[in-house]
Formats: structure tokens, sequence, C-alpha cells
């Protein structure tokens, strides 16, 4: 997908999603570690991390998210987190939060992404969903081949709940927390997770 970049991560790290080029939004940040570095990687596919103007975080776990402190050295965006995981996210500044809810629109320099709460790995997981171009930003809640996010006891009910949301939507690509990008049939491994979600409730 043009000026979509993948900053693929390494090891226990997520992925990174840039999207744009003058006015960047960046989807996770990785976990900080030294080999999952971002400013390297930035340079690497020609682009300015300084022209980071707003982090979108899937979810508050460290492996997600503890790369904003690198960001925040050299950019200065604003971070946007679901209301219910922002208290890990506190120590960032209050001036440059952004607490989602349901249903909030994203603007990006490229897609206009809607926020799908979609609890069960964590209490504040979304996912970002681009209706035209059918785009699944999908964070640790659903991957390729019908594979989803862990879970903490006692929250079985809850991932296979945000599983049935998603079966809801149209979705051809899927962009995932980890692994590898699917690029078509996204629906198809969306509804083997939910079926598969449904064998643990």
């Amino acid at each position: 997908m043009k000026d979509v970049y993948l900053i693929r991560g390494r090891g226990l790290t997520s992925n990174v999603y840039v999207l744009g080029k003058d006015q960047i939004t960046t989807i996770d940040a990785g976990s900080g570690a030294y080999y999952n570095r971002l400013e390297p990687e930035f340079k690497s596919i020609g682009l300015r991390i300084s022209n980071v103007v707003q982090s979108i975080i899937t979810h508050a776990h460290e492996d997600h998210a503890n790369g904003l402190i690198e960001l925040l050295q050299l950019a200065d965006p604003k971070i946007f987190v679901f209301h219910s995981d922002d208290r890990y996210l506190s120590g960032l500044g209050e001036n440059r939060i952004v607490r989602l809810k349901e249903g909030d629109l994203i603007e990006t320099e490229l897609l206009n992404l809607k926020v799908i709460h979609t609890p069960g790995h964590t209490d504040g997981s979304i996912c970002l969903y681009d209706k035209k171009k059918k785009v699944l930003f999908s964070g640790d809640t659903v991957f390729p081949d019908g594979v989803f996010g862990n879970f903490p006891p006692g929250e079985r009910r809850k991932i296979f709940l945000s599983l049935e949301k998603l079966t809801n939507i149209d979705v051809d690509v899927i962009l995932a927390g980890h692994g590898r990008p699917l690029y078509e049939n996204g629906n198809q491994h969306i509804m083997k997770a939910s079926k598969t979600a449904a064998l643990y409730i």
C-alpha cells in the first residue's frame, strides 16, 4: 500500500506502521529496545522521524508502547490511546495524550481510521479501520490464519465478542501487531478466529 510502511518488530516487540511522509502517523511504537530503535528504521525508508505528528497505540503493553520514549525525544506527536489504557501512559505528559472512545475517527495523511474497541487482550485494546480501503490495523486482537491475541484469565468472553464484532465489517487487509501483513480475504481469517474463540467460552 503506497506510503504505508512496515517497521517489522524483532523479537518480543510489536510491528510499527508508518503512514504518510510529511504529517506522519505511527501505529504503535515498539518496545524501545536498542535493536528496535525507530530512528534508524525511519532513515532506512527515507523518512524523517521529526515529521511524526501523531502516534496511535493499539494497547498499552510495553512491547507496543515503550518506543514512545525514543519517539518523544525526536518528535512532538500527540499520542492516541483508548481511555481505559490511558493510565499506563500518564507519565508522557497530560497535554499530549488524546483519549479515544468507540467510534472515534482519526484523520491521517492517507487514511481515515475508525476506532473499534476490542477488549480481551487488554481492556483498552483497539483496532483501527479504514472503510474505503478495507484495511484493519488489528493490534494484538487478531492475526492472519485465524490466530487471536492471548488474554488474561476470565477474559475469554470479551475476546470472543471482540472478534464477533470484527466479523461485521468488510476487511481485505489485516495489518497486525506482530508477524506478516495479510493483503486479501481478511474477513475469512477473522471468521476463523471467531469460530476458534467460540470454543473457549
